[in-house]
Formats: structure tokens, C-alpha cells, sequence
């Protein structure tokens, strides 16, 4: 991905390096779930090749649950290490099964979206090629926000000797529902925005479906900067794969100008 004509790591990604972290010291366990997602400073590749440092902490016990502290580093600055994200990984033996969701009503709800994503992506999002994981967005109200995604492709085709041979989620889905929040704030703002904040992400399978997911962003508060809500990503049956609870977005009229300023 490129912002303002540099490559950056997008931050869905950034999510998965959090769940590998933990995972890698703890085998036979599962990811359940990311808790109190804090994003610091974006990675940005002005140099080319960049060591990236995936930092956790100790295992411990709580109630059934593995919870492991990790972090995201790269260089030093100043004496400092520089943290680019915090997290806190819950693992299981066995995953929690998957909580109920009525997607019917919530589409009864939301009102059609007429602009399709080929000209969402020229107009207004940034996104290149790869990152372009929004198929169809279904509908859109002052609310709630429903679109259909694109499921990624396999690790080794985006990242040269991958340490997994599978996502542990689904990097292009996470980011393409940040995607969502943005067009959301675009529509109903006026303004952009960029992710800042998750307080629960929570997988209720091992891999997502390959063959796509339904997304479903429901606001929950919003200011004049800032917007708060909770997406629910849905297979096929339309049985719940994963929630992220508590997401929080920046939005602001400079982005918009950062936004047009793009390298595809």
C-alpha cells in the first residue's frame, strides 16, 4: 500500500503479525482473540527493507484462557525502542463458539448504495490493486453499512517466504472493512479516516471462508473527529466468523487531501 506515494504496511496486517506473535511460542493453541488494539505509528518503508520485531510477553493463565502481551517494534529513536502497535492476545485450546446475528433485519434496515467500488477506489480511497477487496457494497445509512469482501489471497502470494503457510484471519477482509468506516465517514462526514483503535477482535474459526465474506459496520457514536462502531464478518450461512468490537477511526479534512495524494 502507498500513502501519500510512500509504502506503508496496512494495519490489517499489522493484526495478523500481532496473532502470530503469540502463537509462535505456544503450539496447538488458537487465536481467540486481539483485546485493546492500540496503533502508536504507522510503518512506513521510506528505506526499502525494514526489520520489524514482534515482541511478546510472558503466558499466563486466566480463567481457561492463554493471555500474552505483544507489541509491534522496529528501530530506536532516541534511546527509545519505537512501538508501532500493543495488543493483547487471548489463545485456546478450543475456540468459543460463534455468537447469534440477524442479518435479515439489518438488511431490511439500510438503505441501497448507488456508487459502485471501481469509482469508490478512483474517488476516494487510496488503496492500489491489491487492497481493492470491496465487491459489492450493499447498503448504507446514517447507522450501518453492509458490503460484501473479497477474501485474500494465499500468504506467500503478498509476502516473500511467509511465516505461515495460512492467515491465521484474513488481512485483505479486515482491511477492506476499515475500507467500509471510511467510506461510511466520507458519505455521512463529509471526511475520511484512518483506524486507531480496536478494543475486541475475537475469530470464532481457524481460517476465514476463501470464498468471501459478508461485513456489517454498525455505528455507535460518532463526533466531529471520530467514529466508534463494531463490524460482524458473516460466511455464506451467514454464521458469524469473527467480530471486532469497539473499533475506533480518526477522521479529518486533511486526510481527504493525504487520500488524493496517492501512488497506485
Amino acid at each position: 500500500m502507498f500513502w501519500g506515494g510512500v509504502p506503508v504496511v496496512p494495519f490489517a496486517l499489522i493484526t495478523e503479525w500481532l496473532g502470530h506473535g503469540a502463537l509462535h511460542d505456544n503450539p496447538g493453541l488458537y487465536l481467540q482473540a486481539i483485546e485493546d488494539i492500540r496503533i502508536f505509528k504507522g510503518i512506513r518503508l521510506e528505506d526499502g527493507k525494514k526489520m520489524i520485531r514482534l515482541m511478546t510477553g510472558k503466558t499466563r493463565r486466566n480463567n481457561g484462557f492463554y493471555e500474552i502481551d505483544v507489541e509491534i517494534r522496529d528501530g530506536v529513536k532516541n534511546g527509545r525502542d519505537i512501538i508501532h502497535t500493543r495488543g493483547k492476545a487471548v489463545l485456546t485450546h478450543v475456540l468459543a463458539g460463534p455468537p447469534s446475528f440477524d442479518l435479515s433485519s439489518r438488511l431490511s434496515e439500510v438503505p441501497a448504495y448507488s456508487k459502485n467500488p471501481t469509482d469508490i477506489y478512483e474517488q476516494v480511497l487510496f488503496h492500489g490493486y491489491d487492497l481493492q477487496g470491496i465487491r459489492h457494497i450493499i447498503g448504507l445509512s446514517d447507522r450501518l453499512m453492509i458490503a460484501e469482501l473479497e477474501a485474500a489471497p494465499m500468504p506467500h502470494e503478498w509476502i516473500v517466504e511467509p511465516a505461515r503457510s495460512r492467515w491465521i484471519g484474513d488481512p485483505l477482509v479486515l482491511d477492506s472493512a476499515f475500507q467500509m468506516a471510511t467510506i461510511w465517514c466520507h458519505e455521512k462526514l463529509g471526511m475520511v479516516s484512518l483506524p486507531s483503535y480496536g478494543q475486541s477482535y475475537r475469530q470464532y474459526r481457524r481460517e476465514f471462508p476463501s470464498e468471501g465474506i459478508t461485513a456489517v459496520l454498525e455505528i455507535r457514536k460518532t463526533g466531529s473527529h471520530k467514529i466508534t462502531g463494531d463490524f460482524t464478518f458473516l460466511d455464506k450461512e451467514q454464521t458469524v466468523v469473527a467480530e471486532l468490537k469497539g473499533y475506533e477511526a480518526v477522521a479529518d479534512e486533511a486526510l481527504t487531501r493525504a487520500f488524493q495524494n496517492k501512488t497506485l
